[in-house]
C-alpha cells in the first residue's frame, strides 16, 4: 500500500540494566508510508521569529475531548508546563477536528488563537492552499533526528499513528467480526452505532464493505447507510461520545480508534479492535504552527519536546503508534498500536485527501439529507 502502509519490524526486547540502554531501540520501525501532501508551507520561521510580541511563557493550545484530551492534559501539557515554567490556556475542541476555517478567518485577522494546530491530511492540504502555517525551522527542533523521515515535514512533525477500524464488545459479539458487514447484521439491531465525527471515514467504510473501495461517494452509498439506520442507536459526533455508549452498555460495536479502545480496555471494559478484511484506515496529524500564531518560539520548543522519546512512549502507552525510532515497544503495546504488524497492515488503505477536502462539503450535504430523511 502506497499511502498509509506502516510496517514496523519487530526485534526482539533484550533487558538492561543501563537506564540510558533502556531508551534504545529494539524494535526497529520501517516506516515505508506517504501520509505527507505536497509542498512546504510559504511563510517561512524566521520572517515571523523576528515580529513575534507575546508573552514568552504563555501559549494557546486546542485540546481534544473525552480520554484523548485528559491524556494530552497529564502526558503532553502538564509536564512540559512545570519543566519549561510555561502557563498554557487551552481551547477545547468540538470533535475530532481543528475549525480551519475558523483559523484561517483568525490568521487573516492577524490573531489565530491557537500556537499549534493539529491537523488530519486534509487539512494539511486546506492549510497549504490558503496559506495558513508557516514553515518551522528544523534548527529548532534538534530532536527531528531521532524521528524517522515519513514523519518530518517542513511545517511540522507528524505525530499520533491512528488505525479507523471496528471496536466490539467480546462478550456480546460472536464470533469475533472480520468484516465491517457485521454492523448490518440483524442480530445486532439496537446495538450498534457509527461516527458523523470525521463522517469522510463512515462513507469510506460503507463503501469498502460493499464496492470493495473508499470511492466514489454516491447514492449508493447512502442506501446502505439507510439499511443500517434502523440498527443504529446513535451518530456520534467525538470519541468521548462512543466511549460513553460502551460504558453506559448501550453499543457492542461500532467503526472507532484503535487508542480509544485500549484505553476503555484499560478501564476494564471487554472490548476489542478488529481490521476488516475488507480494509482499515490508518492516518496520522501533521502539528503546524498558524501563520502569525502569538509564540512560534515557545510552540518550536513543545514541538521539539513533545516529539522526543518519553513523551512519544507515553502515546504508544495510550494505544497510538509513532514515529521516533527510540521508543520501544512491549508485545502488548505492539498488539495495540496495529501499525507494528506488517501481516495486518496489507489490509491498510490508502485515502484520497485531495477528494476528501474537495468533495466534503458535497459529501456533507449528502449526509445531511439523508439524516434528515
Amino acid at each position: 500500500l502506497e499511502a498509509f502502509l506502516v510496517i514496523l519490524k519487530l526485534h526482539s526486547i533484550f533487558q538492561s540494566k543501563s537506564i540510558n540502554k533502556k531508551m534504545k531501540l529494539n524494535r526497529r520501525t520501517v516506516l515505508k508510508t506517504a501520509l505527507g501532501a505536497g509542498a512546504a508551507m510559504s511563510t517561512p520561521y524566521f520572517f515571523v521569529k523576528a515580529h513575534a510580541a507575546s508573552d514568552p511563557k504563555v501559549m494557546n493550545m486546542y485540546n481534544f475531548d473525552g480520554s484523548l484530551g485528559e491524556f494530552y492534559t497529564k502526558h503532553w501539557y502538564k509536564p512540559f508546563q512545570e519543566k519549561f515554567d510555561v502557563k498554557m490556556n487551552f481551547i477545547k475542541l468540538k470533535g475530532s477536528r481543528v475549525p480551519l476555517e475558523k483559523v484561517q478567518a483568525q490568521i487573516n485577522a492577524g490573531k489565530p488563537e491557537t500556537d499549534v494546530m493539529p491537523m488530519h491530511q486534509d487539512q494539511v492540504i486546506f492549510a497549504q492552499r490558503n496559506n495558513l502555517a508557516m514553515e518551522v525551522d528544523a534548527s529548532a527542533i534538534p530532536e527531528f533526528s531521532n524521528y524517522y523521515d515519513k514523519g518530518v515535514t517542513k511545517y511540522g512533525p507528524k505525530m499520533v499513528l491512528w488505525c479507523y477500524g471496528l471496536a466490539y464488545n467480546t462478550e456480546l459479539v460472536k464470533p469475533a467480526p472480520t468484516s465491517w458487514k457485521a454492523l448490518w447484521d440483524p442480530q445486532y439491531a439496537g446495538k450498534v452505532a457509527v461516527n458523523e465525527g470525521l463522517k469522510d471515514q463512515c462513507l469510506q467504510m460503507v463503501n469498502l464493505a460493499f464496492k470493495g473501495s473508499p470511492y466514489p461517494v454516491d447514492a449508493d452509498t447512502f442506501k446502505h447507510l439507510s439499511d443500517l439506520r434502523p440498527s443504529l442507536v446513535a451518530l456520534w459526533s467525538g470519541g468521548a461520545d462512543a466511549e460513553q455508549l460502551f460504558r453506559n452498555g448501550e453499543i457492542v460495536m461500532t467503526p472507532f480508534w484503535n487508542g480509544r479502545v485500549t484505553k476503555l480496555r484499560g478501564e476494564g471494559l471487554p472490548l476489542k479492535f478488529a481490521t476488516p478484511k475488507e480494509g482499515f484506515f490508518v492516518r496520522s496529524s501533521v502539528y503546524g504552527i498558524p501563520r502569525g500564531a502569538s509564540n512560534p518560539e515557545m510552540a518550536h520548543q513543545w514541538l521539539n519536546w513533545v516529539i522526543g522519546a518519553g513523551p512519544q512512549k507515553k502515546m504508544v502507552e495510550y494505544g497510538y503508534g509513532t514515529f521516533n525510532k527510540l521508543v520501544e515497544h512491549t508485545p502488548e503495546e505492539a498488539a495495540n498500536v496495529i501499525v507494528s504488524d506488517p501481516e495486518v497492515m496489507k489490509y491498510a488503505v490508502s485515502e484520497d485527501f485531495n477528494q476528501i477536502l474537495d468533495n466534503g462539503k458535497e459529501w456533507t450535504d449528502m449526509w445531511n439529507k439523508w439524516k434528515s430523511s
